[in-house]
C-alpha cells in the first residue's frame, strides 16, 4: 500500500469511528416520569419481600450526578395534567412526579439513576448477596444467615436510560408494603422512541414516562404523540 492510500484508509477509519460513536456524544434528553401506585393492587399477594440488587448509580442532586450532567428539572414539566388525572381518578395514588436532564449515553457509558420514594423501612438481607442477580429476598426481622440490615423505601431501585439505535429505559424497581410484608418487582427493558408516552407497570405499581430530546423542552404545552403508547 502506498502512502497516499494509507492516508485515505486512515481517514476513512477515523470518520467511521466518529460516526460509529455518535450516540455516545448525542444531545441531552429530558426524562420525565410519574411514579404511581395502583390502589386495586393492594389486595394482591406475593411470595414475600425483596430488595433490588443495585450496582453503581447516581443520586439526583448529588455532586457526582451534577458533574455527570444529570440535573433535576422542576419547571415546565409536560405530564402535570396526566398526573392530576391519575390522582383524581381514584384508581391511582401518585407517589412522585419527577424529571431530570441527562446526556444521551450508549450502553457502555449509560448511568442508572437511584430512585427512593415513600416511607422508609428497615429490612434484613442474606449475609451473602452473591447468589442473587436482580432481586434479593428480604424480611422485616433478622434471621439465620439473614442479618444484613439495610434501609429501603416504598419504591426503591434504579432507572437507566441508554441510547443505541433506539432509546431504551431499563427499570429495576421494588414496591414494598411494610404493613403486609410484601414486595412487588418491576424489571423491564423498554425500547422507546422520543416523545412517545409509555406505561411501564405491573398490577401493583408503575411509572408513566416520556423522553424528550432537549430541543423539545421549548414545547411544554404541545400535545404528546401517543400513537405508539404501550401499556
Amino acid at each position: 500500500m502506498n502512502i497516499r492510500s494509507s492516508r485515505i484508509g486512515l481517514g476513512l477509519l477515523f470518520l467511521a469511528t466518529v460516526l460509529g460513536s455518535s450516540h455516545a456524544v448525542a444531545k441531552d434528553y429530558l426524562i420525565e416520569m410519574v411514579v404511581f401506585e395502583t390502589k386495586s393492587g393492594r389486595k394482591l399477594n406475593t411470595s414475600g419481600m425483596y430488595y433490588p440488587k443495585i450496582g453503581n448509580s447516581l443520586r439526583l442532586n448529588s455532586e457526582t450526578a451534577i458533574d455527570a450532567g444529570f440535573l433535576t428539572i422542576e419547571d415546565g414539566l409536560t405530564l402535570t395534567e396526566n398526573a392530576s388525572d391519575m390522582a383524581s381518578s381514584g384508581r391511582y395514588r401518585v407517589l412522585r412526579h419527577m424529571a431530570w436532564r441527562q446526556p444521551g449515553l450508549d450502553e457502555d457509558s449509560a448511568k442508572a439513576v437511584r430512585i427512593n420514594l415513600g416511607i422508609p423501612t428497615t429490612v434484613f438481607l442474606p449475609d451473602n448477596l452473591k447468589p442473587y442477580d436482580k432481586f434479593i429476598p428480604a424480611r422485616l426481622t433478622p434471621g439465620a444467615n439473614q442479618s444484613y440490615e439495610v434501609p429501603t423505601f416504598t419504591v426503591n431501585g434504579t432507572v437507566k436510560v441508554r441510547l443505541g439505535r433506539f432509546l431504551h429505559m431499563e427499570t429495576l424497581l421494588v414496591f414494598t408494603d411494610a404493613e403486609s410484608g410484601q414486595s412487588f418487582k418491576l424489571s423491564q427493558s423498554r425500547k422507546m422512541r422520543s416523545r412517545e408516552l409509555h406505561y411501564i407497570d405491573n398490577p401493583r405499581f408503575g411509572i408513566l414516562t416520556r423522553i424528550l430530546p432537549l430541543d423539545d423542552e421549548i414545547l411544554p404545552q404541545e400535545e404528546p404523540d401517543t400513537s405508539g403508547t404501550s401499556q
